[in-house]
């Protein structure tokens, strides 16, 4: 009875009393206009509105709407007071966010395009057959069935070897011929060796000894483009709220409630259970 029915409730009765100590001390307050507020809102979303349902779950339960006020309404007010409270101790400014722009605008960078369709090859054979199949004019799905390396089950035939590159984010030759000047859109390429760093990392033990891709862009390359600040201010201030404000927020509120449990005494017959830690001897536990 005492764990599952006393603990739980002597624990939220003082985790209460512990935020309205947090409250006076941060100067907050909940008013009794809140408290009827957040319920109205409560009821409508929970509820619907219906106030006949409202009190068929209050007596399902055995409580009456003052409960639920205190017990309910109320602490969840008071935390997220607690919490916007601390927050607004720890802005984000305009200074900081123009500091990370500064010193990351690779990240905020768009770059050059391109619609290409490709198919990676095991060998030297295997890619001058694909090449001409392709140039015979097969169907590129189905040669990149039958040839290409990464082909998946379950692909649409339509969307088979398509793929939109990104300069400076593809295997080196790769993006050298999709980027460069010699590849005109609808040309096929000849046979591209693929790099030993990337066979290595991407495909061990695949290429015979070589691998190769056989590539032909869809359209132009469609130039990239670099964000202002303005355009990065809401990544930037999401990242830096993750990253630098969401750890002192945390620190403080930790700080907040450790020097509560300092002050917090219980009756003899109240305190939490002691931890037991398992047994360093024997095999068994405590």
């Amino acid at each position: 009875y005492r764990t599952p029915v006393i603990d739980p409730v002597v624990s939220r009765l003082v985790l209460e009393a512990q935020l309205e100590n947090i409250a006076t001390k941060l100067k907050i307050t909940v008013t009794d206009s809140d408290v009827q507020k957040a319920l109205d809102d409560a009821i409508k979303q929970q509820f619907g509105g219906d106030m006949n349902k409202y009190r068929d779950y209050l007596k399902k339960f055995g409580v009456s709407e003052d409960d639920v006020k205190q017990q309910v309404i109320r602490p969840s007010l008071l935390e997220t007071k607690i919490q916007d409270k601390v927050k607004a101790q720890f802005p984000i400014t305009d200074a900081q966010i123009k500091d990370y722009f500064d010193s990351h605008k690779a990240e905020f960078i768009t770059p050059d395009t391109r619609k290409v369709h490709y198919v990676i090859v095991a060998s030297k054979a295997d890619a001058q057959a694909a090449h001409t199949a392709i140039e015979g004019g097969q169907l590129w799905g189905s040669v990149y069935k039958k040839y290409s390396l990464d082909y998946q089950s379950g692909t649409p035939a339509a969307q088979l070897g398509e793929f939109s590159a990104s300069k400076g984010r593809t295997e080196t030759n790769f993006g050298t011929a999709v980027f460069g000047t010699s590849l005109k859109t609808g040309q096929l390429s000849g046979l591209i060796e693929v790099s030993k760093t990337y066979a290595d990392q991407n495909l061990p033990g695949k290429c015979k000894p070589t691998c190769y891709f056989v590539i032909r862009p869809d359209a132009d390359i469609v130039k990239g483009a670099a964000q202002t600040l303005d355009q990065a201010k809401a990544t930037i201030e999401s990242k830096l709220a993750s990253t630098v404000q969401a750890p002192k927020i945390q620190q403080r509120l930790t700080q907040l409630v450790d020097e509560q449990k300092k002050i917090t005494h219980y009756a003899d017959a109240y305190k939490p259970p002691t931890p037991t830690n398992p047994s360093t001897t024997g095999g068994g536990t405590t």
